[in-house]
């Protein structure tokens, strides 16, 4: 029996086996950066927020199109010659890329708002964060329209799947196809270059710097791959001319989701990397006992508060003379209590991002060593 359901030739060429490994294996891949962003995110440093629960409904859409598309493979996707497709597999082959659609266009959504809703942890108020929510709305718009018009691609509706259905009409699918890439494209390029302003503008080592927009222009790969997707949409004729197209937009949103993930996970590279080398100088004279507590309370990227200051993710944290939270807080305060803390040794260098005292802006201060102490009232 071949790897096509019905084939007169069991041994039709077909690249079914290859699309189905290599949907099966971004998947994985892009699941296991799930778990390690949210060990990172709820455990390690405990500031779980929207871009979170972005990335989770990001990776159901990545997976619900690679189910649908290994289950096409079997239906004709991935043949390379057209008189190989049975007819009775159509109706079916048809389906399964109908249904694909919705999945795909919410998962390019989902890893772009999850990039974007995780720039706001850091871009204070102002000009760069309006823009921002700019993006944001407008990324929500476009992709919503797109949906709206791939499901309705043809009236009737059923016309993009069912061959037996002489009458309707559907749109040019080519420069359908087409226009949508190109659009795609742009809002990748905004999306992966829009905290590049405040980053470059930050007052924090120029090797953090540097790794940081590394990081993010990891996303600009996402946009190779888009333009090799543009390339196998002007080449669809025929029912299987799709099979190009599909195995790309699988890379895609896999790939997209990967690169949502990667920069949350600097905590946990950075902690593993201290316990190789022994280096537990930052770990002296915190207060908290060595382990994930201490690497999240100096690696924690919190929210903004209408105040300037950040909203600590789990308990209570300590203002700065500056009006900033420091970046390690005092966890589970107990009700009723007062803490005082004050840095006690150090080399007094911080790293501050867009300091108010020079751009006027509220800033992230990050203070080494702390010594945190308790004092229940009566």
């Amino acid at each position: 029996m071949g790897w096509t359901y019905n084939t007169k030739d069991p041994d039709a060429p077909t690249i079914g086996p290859m699309i189905t490994g290599v949907c099966a294996a971004l998947t994985i891949v892009s699941l296991i950066t799930v778990f390690l962003r949210v060990y990172v995110r709820a455990l390690m440093i405990k500031a779980w927020g929207v871009d979170d629960y972005l990335v989770l409904f990001t990776w159901i859409g990545c997976a619900g199109f690679a189910i649908i598309t290994i289950i096409q493979t079997k239906w004709g996707l991935g043949l390379q010659m057209l008189e190989d497709l049975p007819e009775e597999n159509i109706y079916n082959f048809g389906l399964y890329q109908y249904m694909g659609a919705p999945f795909y266009i919410t998962s390019i959504l989902g890893f772009k708002l999850a990039l974007l809703f995780s720039y706001l942890r850091f871009i204070p108020k102002g000009i760069y964060r309006n823009l921002t929510i700019g993006v944001i709305v407008a990324c929500c718009l476009f992709h919503l329209s797109f949906l709206l018009v791939q499901i309705n691609l043809c009236q009737p509706v059923a016309l993009q799947w069912d061959p037996t259905i002489t009458e309707g009409s559907c749109i040019k699918g080519v420069p359908f196809y087409t226009s949508m890439a190109s659009l795609t494209i742009c809002f990748d390029v905004i999306v992966m270059l829009t905290p590049f302003p405040v980053l470059i503008k930050s007052r924090i080592q120029n090797r953090k710097k540097l790794v940081l927009l590394g990081l993010f222009a990891l996303g600009l790969f996402i946009t190779i791959i888009q333009i090799i997707r543009i390339q196998t949409v002007k080449q669809l004729a025929n029912y299987l001319d799709s099979a190009p197209l599909i195995l790309w937009s699988s890379v895609e949103n896999n790939l997209g989701l990967i690169v949502a993930n990667v920069p949350t996970l600097a905590p946990l590279v950075k902690y593993y990397s201290e316990r190789s080398t022994g280096d537990d100088s930052n770990k002296r004279g915190t207060g908290y006992p060595t382990g994930s507590r201490d690497v999240g309370s100096r690696y924690a990227m919190k929210s903004w508060t209408k105040s300037g200051g950040k909203r600590g993710s789990v308990g209570n944290g300590l203002r700065s003379k500056n009006g900033a939270l420091e970046l390690g807080s005092v966890h589970d305060a107990a009700e009723g209590s007062s803490f005082e803390g004050h840095v006690v040794k150090g080399n007094n260098s911080t790293d501050t991002i867009l300091d108010h005292r020079h751009n006027e802006q509220p800033g992230i201060t990050k203070k080494v060593e702390v010594v945190i102490t308790r004092h229940a009232r009566a």
